[in-house]
């Protein structure tokens, strides 16, 4: 580990008037917070803040890539990835661009849909039960998908399905981010969960 003060104090130098400004408006109480903060509480949260804010945004496909890195299968899960095939009629879809239509007011915008039409896709999920013959230490089984989700639901002693999907803003995070908590779910259902 670098012990280095250097990065700590590239990090810092540019704050240096932030944290001048910050300690005479305190000072001569001009703060709109010297009543209520000590001199020390307002530099780290004005020094912090000026962290969060002025740090440039990062690119989509680069939020993307941190956020999907899938941790091991491990401990008391059974986990048991599927592909669910777009279905083959456009019905729904097309009912619900009508009801998004039906939503519109006068004067929204020009006439015709006022918006993109997703195509549809292919959805990845997981089928997710509690392992309760595993240890913490149990590793997946290198046995096919199907074959997992038969041994999960030897396991299942409930006809609760539990469907998940999860948060991320759906552009973010994949379901193999929020294992533990569907493994809690199924667990405590006694069933399954699917996580989308």
């Amino acid at each position: 580990m670098d012990t280095s003060p250097l990065p700590m104090l590239k990090a810092i130098l540019p704050k240096v008037p932030l944290i001048g400004k910050t300690a005479i408006s305190h000072a001569l109480g001009f703060s709109e917070h010297s009543q209520y903060w000590d001199l020390r509480t307002e530099l780290i949260i004005n020094v912090l803040r000026s962290f969060i804010n002025d740090s440039p945004p990062r690119p989509l496909s680069q939020l993307q890539r941190m956020s999907l890195k899938a941790p091991e299968v491990k401990g008391r899960i059974w986990v048991s990835r599927i592909m669910m095939e777009k279905p083959q009629e456009d019905d729904v879809r097309q009912k619900l661009f009508k009801a998004i239509e039906g939503l519109r007011e006068e004067g929204d915008g020009a006439a015709g849909r006022g918006f993109t039409e997703p195509e549809l896709r292919d959805v990845e999920a997981e089928w997710v039960g509690y392992r309760a013959g595993a240890t913490k230490a149990s590793v997946e089984l290198r046995i096919p998908d199907k074959q997992k989700y038969e041994e999960m639901m030897k396991e299942v002693e409930s006809p609760t399905t539990v469907l998940y999907l999860h948060g991320g803003a759906y552009y973010l995070m994949d379901p193999a981010t929020h294992r533990p908590t569907t493994k809690k779910l199924a667990k405590l259902t006694k069933g399954r969960c699917l996580s989308v």
